[in-house]
């Protein structure tokens, strides 16, 4: 419009290429925001199931431990009485998780060293066929899982923040420029025309929804977990969740309802690309979420 009807307009020192300029530096910031949320899903999904798999090991192994030992024994009630450490231990998060993996990778070398030393010697002990080797492999894991998904957390508030200070900075120049255009049009009739065709959005859309949190979970973990702040749905509005399968379904071809307690879809096939988005309505139009995607692992 600025190059059709104001060919030397200039609002703060940019004409009209520094304004498209802007607009895609702007897609730019949209697009590394995008691959850092979705880097941050990744390792979000990661994290979480090396801690479903070591809390599952911190659990078990000890009742293995507890069921090789006879506390009438005294050498073998002295190696129970070890496990106290381990149990005054909750692993009800990652913390405490790899805190108690920790304690009890100190306790299973002196009891495997025990059963050893029997005659017969008896096996180490283990739980679904994992013992002290896997316990250290996954608490070494789960230690780099965290500690990369604190990197990516890292990675997109600042990806966030350099959009939001993006758009900011767009919406302001956009203002200047269209009033401007605006007070040009008071005498250029078709300036006036074309001003009028711009969509300068309704008043009253519905607030975007987004999507909180994307995890595998549910049924042998092949189904997704999809978490909204609940005090962000709109109750007054139609709110549904669209999904899609890369390769497989359309473009976000499924939906539902969305249950402010959290949406459960799948279950998916290992290895499927899931990609998800919110969609908010009401009697002035709809807003859709940026989109979140997951790999099933």
């Amino acid at each position: 419009m600025i190059r059709s009807f104001a060919t030397e307009l200039s609002v703060g020192g940019l004409d009209a290429g520094a304004l498209e300029a802007q607009g895609s530096a702007l897609d730019a910031l949209a697009g590394q925001r995008n691959h850092a949320q979705a880097e941050y899903d990744s390792a979000n999904n990661a994290e979480r199931l090396g801690f479903l798999n070591l809390q599952t090991l911190v659990l078990g192994l000890p009742k293995t431990v507890e069921s090789e030992l006879d506390d009438h024994t005294d050498t073998e009630s002295a190696l129970l009485d070890l496990l106290s450490g381990v149990y005054a231990i909750k692993p009800r998060n990652p913390e405490s998780v790899v805190a108690r993996g920790m304690k009890l990778a100190s306790v299973l070398p002196r009891v495997n060293a025990y059963l050893a030393a029997q005659e017969p010697a008896r096996p180490e002990v283990k739980f679904g066929g994992l013992g002290l080797a896997e316990l250290n492999t996954a608490l070494t894991a789960q230690v780099a899982l965290e500690r990369g998904l604190l990197d990516r957390q890292t990675v997109l508030d600042r990806a966030r923040a350099a959009l939001r200070d993006g758009a900011v900075a767009l919406d302001r120049v956009n203002k200047r420029v269209y009033a401007r255009l605006k007070s040009e049009a008071r005498v250029d009739p078709a300036l006036a025309n074309e001003l009028g065709r711009i969509d300068t959005g309704a008043p009253n859309l519905p607030a975007t929804l987004s999507i909180k949190s994307v995890l595998q979970g549910g049924a042998e973990n092949l189904q997704l977990l999809v978490g909204y702040d609940p005090n962000k749905v709109d109750a007054k509005a139609e709110s549904t969740l669209e999904w899609q399968v890369e390769g497989v379904d359309g473009d976000f071809a499924n939906s539902a309802a969305i249950d402010p307690s959290g949406n459960t879809l799948g279950p998916f096939a290992v290895g499927q690309t899931v990609k998800l988005r919110t969609r908010v309505r009401n009697s002035q139009g709809s807003t859709t979420s940026s989109t979140r995607t997951l790999k099933i692992s």
